[in-house]
């Protein structure tokens, strides 16, 4: 996945979950994005949950193949979340947001190395022109 652009790991992504057509689970602050105003809304195949209540019965109800979180949040991060995974035998994909980074390979490796079992990515998100 090295030398790919961001655009054509975005379109990868893209393409991961069109082809999934299933249930993904989504890991975020939930309390912090409702304060912010945010609105999580329904979407088909799509759960959105608090790290603090990821554990077996959420992934046994979900059943997610695939799980997304921000790749640091105020309370968890990447790692905290592979980590938890593994503990709960999940065995899909996992992908972390991040706006773009000079090296994400390096996260991928670390990640890597203590979650050697786990479909592990990042999804980087290019920044926005005037960012």
């Amino acid at each position: 996945m090295a030398g790919q652009t961001g655009q054509n790991r975005q379109i990868e992504f893209a393409e991961e979950l069109h082809e999934l057509q299933s249930k993904t689970l989504v890991i975020g602050d939930l309390e912090r994005w409702k304060a912010q105003g945010r609105v999580v809304p329904p979407l088909d195949g799509f759960d959105f949950v608090a790290v603090s209540d990821l554990d077996e019965a959420v992934m046994n109800d979900n059943a997610p193949d695939m799980v997304l979180s921000p790749l640091v949040a105020d309370d968890f991060d990447a790692v905290d979340v592979a980590m938890k995974l593994i503990e709960l035998r999940f065995s899909g994909r996992y992908r972390a947001i991040a706006d773009d980074l000079p090296d994400a390979e390096l996260i991928r490796r670390e990640v890597k190395s203590l979650a050697p079992q786990l479909d592990f990515d990042l999804l980087l998100m290019p920044r926005m022109a005037g960012e």
